[in-house]
């Protein structure tokens, strides 16, 4: 809802935490602030650090929280006072890994009650965005019918709708869709039955093993992998570097 109070804590790879106090910060505004802020990072090839927050935050007034709340009581993840939601954003600037967490901090009756209502990542951020889009299309939609069809200003279904469609696109494309399966893919150890190590991605098994000559045995097996890693001649891009220097490259 809007006026909703929210801390966002962004903390990066050493461990470094700083907060920021949010004077509108229900999901439905911030989730889609932060997808905005991770794809103009990618775009424009900043890192995702803190300067890149506010950067993007003096570029587009209005949208990251901007007050800085470090050192103070509401940037202590178990205080409660008037906020109604808490994040937790880590921002990895090497790997651009993100992982958000967002807590609710209370229950309908307004009492505290602080629970998780979304974990994110790179892979999920976007998809989620575009879903929250779409809820307050619906809202705005919902608003305009019951005041003669007429939205309000800075409410209207259809660019919340235009907004959610450009997060589809980025969750659908590549790069995106690359680190889902990143992210999900499966490592199998050996055992005594089977002792070649796996790993399960995109459909693809990649098996790295010793044999009993003492040779380093790579093994991919190609012909399930997911339609989207495939060219449009069905072939699999495929890359194998040895110590930093490609020896494959198809």
């Amino acid at each position: 809802m809007m006026g909703n109070r929210a801390v966002v804590t962004l903390t990066d790879r050493h461990g470094n935490s700083r907060s920021f106090w949010a004077g509108w910060g229900s999901p439905e505004y911030q989730i889609p602030h932060l997808a905005d802020f991770v794809a103009w990072a990618d775009g424009h090839q900043r890192p995702l650090t803190v300067d890149s927050w506010l950067a993007h935050a003096d570029t587009f007034p209005g949208t990251l929280p901007r007050l800085e709340v470090t050192g103070t009581a509401p940037a202590d993840d178990t205080y409660i006072g008037d906020l109604d939601y808490r994040y937790q954003l880590v921002l990895h600037d090497d790997s651009h890994a993100v992982w958000l967490r967002v807590h609710q901090l209370r229950a309908a009756t307004g009492e505290p009650q602080p629970r998780l209502v979304a974990e994110l990542t790179h892979a999920t951020l976007y998809g989620e965005a575009a879903r929250l889009c779409e809820l307050m299309a619906d809202r705005a939609q919902q608003w305009a019918d019951r005041h003669g069809g007429t939205p309000l200003p800075g409410n209207d279904p259809d660019g919340w709708r235009r907004r959610g469609a450009g997060f589809l696109e980025i969750h659908q494309s590549t790069p995106v869709v690359a680190i889902a399966a990143n992210l999900d893919a499966r490592l199998v150890a050996a055992s005594f039955d089977a002792p070649h190590p796996a790993i399960h991605v995109a459909g693809v098994w990649v098996l790295a093993y010793v044999d009993a000559g003492g040779v380093l045995q790579l093994a991919a097996y190609l012909q399930d992998a997911a339609g989207w890693l495939r060219r449009p001649d069905g072939t699999v891009p495929l890359r194998v570097t040895v110590d930093g220097e490609p020896v494959v490259d198809a």
